[in-house]
């Protein structure tokens, strides 16, 4: 029987000058006490042990996450308490995980052996400062998967044992202020998001409006006759849509018998959607035409687009110029997005995932219509249904409720809001700028300590070869 090939046996010189990164590709300059190492020397991927024997948690990413409760097994690779696991599959690969009880892995992780003289926080705070190098840098198609290549040949910064421990201690300390800050600010954004949620919720039960009907006590509300006879021109579909809609209409009597009308969305507007034009083709982009994508919908006034079409991409797709005014809503997206809503300030496409709401008849106030969804968010990202990936759709948005004021009255529910939230639209974008920056911080310090540059290091203590040494004998 063939015997496999004998490993190759090196000197200590030679495993030292495997590991040492070339002066001339050493990405920049660190304590004369420290070396440049690859990562390969620090770590390596591993597999849990296989068992079949006991039932335990599978440590998949949402239970990691906090996210779903976990499955219970009685097989698979079983990792201990204190593992740390990396997510080698999926959008987030390089993402590490400490597990907090013994658990079968996923499939989509492997476990990471740390070499010994490596602290382990030193090591997944360095990880942490390429994270966005990793995820931009995956392989694969159809599933995305953490470039190990790449992974392993990260120049890694190696300080004495000592100076590790001292970064990681300088690290956690500088980072608990900030999380004191962020934890402060957070708190202040919840409270202007409270306060704008009250406006809103004023501003839609008549309460913000109460006085401006008093002094008005001749309006009538022509909202719904104006937009029948306005779907009297509409194509056939269109039409069948808003009577189906005004068809389920209530009356509510406001102070002063002003008549409020109870629907949906749909009784009131043209609903539909757009397309993408294909990727494959470079005629049908870069042109004069803008195109939304569902990410640029996110409760903003659109004015301009990221990416433009040609009207050769416009004349070989789906894809509608909708007016100015017109009302979007992002209808796919687990994260923020779905649910979503902007308002257009300039001709424009869409994507096949963003719901356009028309109202060029002039009877809905499109900033009425924009605030409402925003108030109705959570509510209306609850329509989304499926099997996969909760979306809504055009029907599903029709069929969203709405309120319906003499269109004098929207016109002043908008002025009141807009004067009430300007002050606290301030204040939140002050906010959201100022989490920005500590988030900007956070990797401005992990970037100072990989140079070592946190005040930490003592010159005269032994240098980082030494260990280094240490580690290639061991291995």
């Amino acid at each position: 029987m063939a015997r496999g090939k004998k490993k190759e046996e090196l000197t200590l010189e030679e495993k030292l000058e495997r590991a040492l990164v070339p002066v001339e590709e050493q990405p920049y300059e660190v304590p004369g006490n420290w070396c440049w190492i690859y990562q390969n020397v620090v770590c390596q991927l591993g597999d849990g042990e296989k068992r079949n024997d006991e039932e335990h948690p599978y440590l998949e990413v949402k239970y990691l996450r906090g996210h779903k409760e976990a499955d219970i097994k009685r097989t698979g690779k079983y990792i201990e308490e204190g593992t740390k696991i990396i997510l080698v599959d999926g959008e987030n690969s390089g993402e590490v995980f400490e597990v907090s009880e013994d658990g079968y892995m996923g499939s989509t992780f492997k476990v990471l052996n740390i070499s010994c003289g490596i602290d382990e926080k030193y090591l997944l705070y360095f990880m942490d400062s390429k994270g966005d190098l990793l995820r931009n840098s995956k392989t694969g198609s159809a599933i995305p998967h953490l470039n190990k290549k790449l992974f392993f040949s990260l120049e890694f910064p190696l300080p004495p044992l000592a100076e590790q421990q001292r970064i990681v201690e300088k690290i956690e300390s500088l980072f608990a202020k900030l999380d004191e800050a962020k934890e402060k600010l957070e708190d202040s954004l919840r409270i202007c998001n409270e306060r704008r949620n009250s406006i809103l919720q004023k501003a839609y039960s008549g309460t913000l409006t109460e006085k401006w009907r008093r002094d008005h006590l001749n309006i009538k509300n022509c909202v719904i006759e104006n937009i029948e006879k306005y779907s009297l021109n509409v194509s056939k579909k269109n039409k069948k849509f808003i009577e189906d809609g005004q068809n389920k209409l209530k009356e509510i009597m406001m102070s002063s018998n002003v008549c409020w009308y109870k629907g949906n969305v749909g009784a009131v507007s043209i609903v539909t959607n757009g397309s993408t034009p294909s990727r494959k083709c470079d005629d049908y982009w870069n042109g004069d035409i803008p195109w939304v994508s569902s990410g640029e919908v996110r409760n903003n006034i659109i004015e301009y687009t990221e990416e433009r079409i040609t009207q050769e991409g416009y004349d070989n797709s789906s894809v509608k110029l909708l007016p100015i005014g017109t009302v979007l809503i992002a209808m796919i997206g687990e994260g923020k997005t779905r649910g979503q809503s902007a308002i257009l300030n300039i001709e424009a496409t869409t994507n096949q995932n963003i719901a356009a709401i028309v109202v060029e008849h002039g009877q809905i106030n499109s900033k009425f219509l924009w605030y409402w969804l925003q108030k109705q968010y959570k509510r209306n990202r609850e329509k989304g249904a499926g099997s996969g990936p909760q979306a809504l759709n055009c029907q599903r948005v029709r069929e969203l409720d709405f309120i319906i004021p003499p269109l004098e009255e929207q016109n002043e529910i908008v002025k009141i809001i807009d004067n009430l939230m300007n002050k606290e639209n301030s204040i939140i974008d002050s906010i959201e700028t100022t989490l920005e920056n500590i988030e900007g911080i956070r990797k401005s310090i992990l970037a100072n300590a990989f140079r070592g540059e946190l005040g930490t290091n003592e010159p005269d203590e032994k240098s980082a070869i030494e260990l280094l040494k240490t580690m290639l004998v061991e291995t």
